[in-house]
């Protein structure tokens, strides 16, 4: 799944994916996946990615405006008056009026164009900025959504150990009830009475112990969430166990190299330190600013100006036709000052072409800068795409030895919840001692214990080759996971 390419429709992207695990948190209890759209929508490190990000963009459409041509519109209108004024050229006997007014509408284009290519490198820059951006808020949130599942299912863990808990202290009570049986029938010692009873106050401390860690553990992930310390989360039952994913080892690293926003990231700081060294030669080559502008131009004072010489000059001529007895010219023949201007237009280019002479060793420092963060990129980019092999291998070697570790641990509670169990009618039967059913006890518990540890170990390695491997996003990591 792709991030969205531009800040808002992160921002709505991000809203509306956020907005059903808010009102969760405030009206029922959270999912995994609940959890995890909490956490991202409030986590300071997915945050400041996030605003990363959105400089990123600022700074890619800004370099696009100063790579392609702008088109702006301009509506100007300029007045001014004065008293007494000569103005600027009353040096040269020219006067200056006393109102002046001109209104502008038009439309234009600028255009710098390195002939070098030094803005289309600039821009693939900035894009590559982005692209790491937004690579670096995806892995942000990956680690988001690993953190996330492996404190759930910690809440899982303890709440199924306080599960278990719970029937060793019915096991413990049921011996105490035993043993008082068989000192009331005679067959036992006292002692049996008092060591059975031990084992159920030890019982009982164990199992408050395991509900305080389980409360303990949803506070944390409240908290670590930034949720209310009071919120519940649906904590399932039975504990997921997702398939693993198909495929050899190394076609899942090759997935990973090729999907993982932490080798993206790299593989495009490289491009772009290549890309830095080509501009190195920007000054080989002239710099052209092209522009162009259509519009309308008028000045409403001067062309009142101009009319009022012309009506002036026409009352004269009318004056002097009347002092010869001629009749006047009538108002009809008097010239009209037309207003406004059919248009203009303009186009204009300038080449620039500047060549250091004296840089004392500014080009020559800069190739030496651009050709060792090349080298470093290139380093980095290998550590990284190792690294990512490297989460690979042992997520999925991980993975498989938990699935198989699973395995055992089931078999090895099955068979010691039986043992157990005969172990207890044994005692009852008067066939083995006390210490013997303690034992078997306990090495009960431990193994339905351990199979509480395969299964959340198996899950959590499971969603963490999903992230190691890149594919999936901070949600769909945990989507089917119930």
């Amino acid at each position: 799944m792709k991030v969205p390419r531009t800040l808002p429709a992160l921002v709505v992207a991000g809203a509306l994916a956020c907005a059903p695990a808010i009102a969760a948190a405030q009206t029922r209890s959270l999912s995994l996946s609940d959890a995890v759209a909490y956490a991202l929508a409030h986590n300071v490190g997915v945050s400041q990615k996030a605003a990363a990000l959105a400089t990123a963009d600022n700074a890619l459409a800004r370099q696009k405006t100063q790579t392609y041509p702008t088109v702006n519109g301009q509506l100007q209108s300029f007045l001014q008056k004065s008293s007494n004024y000569g103005g600027g050229y009353a040096v040269i006997g020219a006067s200056q009026q006393n109102v002046t007014s001109q209104n502008t509408a038009s439309i234009g284009t600028q255009y710098n164009l390195n002939a070098g290519g030094l803005g289309f490198i600039q821009l693939a820059e900035s894009q590559a900025q982005d692209d790491a951006a937004r690579a670096d808020l995806k892995r942000a949130q990956e680690q988001i959504a690993s953190a996330v599942t492996t404190a759930f299912y910690g809440i899982a863990q303890k709440d199924a150990i306080v599960s278990v808990d719970t029937a060793d202290a019915a096991y413990q009570h049921q011996l105490v009830l035993d043993a008082q049986a068989k000192e009331r029938a005679g067959v036992a010692a006292g002692v049996d009475v008092l060591r059975a009873q031990v084992n159920e106050k030890q019982s009982q401390s164990a199992l408050l112990a395991a509900r305080a860690d389980a409360q303990n553990a949803r506070e944390t992930l409240a908290q670590s969430i930034g949720a209310p310390l009071s919120v519940s989360f649906q904590v399932p039952a039975a504990i997921a166990q997702p398939v693993l994913p198909n495929g050899t080892v190394d076609t899942l690293v090759d997935i990973a190299r090729n999907a993982r926003p932490d080798v993206a990231s790299a593989r495009l700081s490289l491009r772009n330190a290549v890309l830095a060294r080509k501009a190195y030669t920007r000054e080989l080559f002239p710099t052209i600013n092209l522009g162009a502008s259509f519009g309308n131009q008028n000045s409403p004072t001067t062309t009142v100006f101009e009319q009022r010489s012309i009506d002036a000059q026409f009352a004269a001529t009318n004056l002097d036709r009347i002092g010869k007895g001629l009749a006047p010219l009538p108002l009809s023949a008097k010239p009209i000052v037309p207003r406004g201007t059919p248009g203009y237009w303009q186009v204009q280019a300038v080449t620039t072409f500047t060549l250091p002479l004296v840089d004392y060793g500014a080009r020559h420092t800069e190739r030496v800068s651009d050709d060792a963060a090349i080298a470093a990129a290139d380093a980095y980019l290998t550590s990284v795409a190792g690294q990512a092999e490297l989460d690979v291998r042992q997520s999925y070697r991980a993975a498989q030895t938990a699935q198989a570790q699973l395995q055992f641990a089931t078999d090895e509670s099955t068979l010691g919840r039986e043992a157990a169990r005969i172990a207890q009618i044994q005692y009852q039967n008067g066939i083995i001692a006390l210490s013997d059913v303690v034992q078997a006890e306990q090495t009960s518990v431990k193994a339905q214990s351990d199979l509480i540890a395969a299964r959340v170990a198996y899950v959590t390695a499971v969603v963490n080759l999903r992230i190691a491997l890149g594919t999936y996003d901070a949600n769909t990591a945990v989507a089917d996971l119930r």
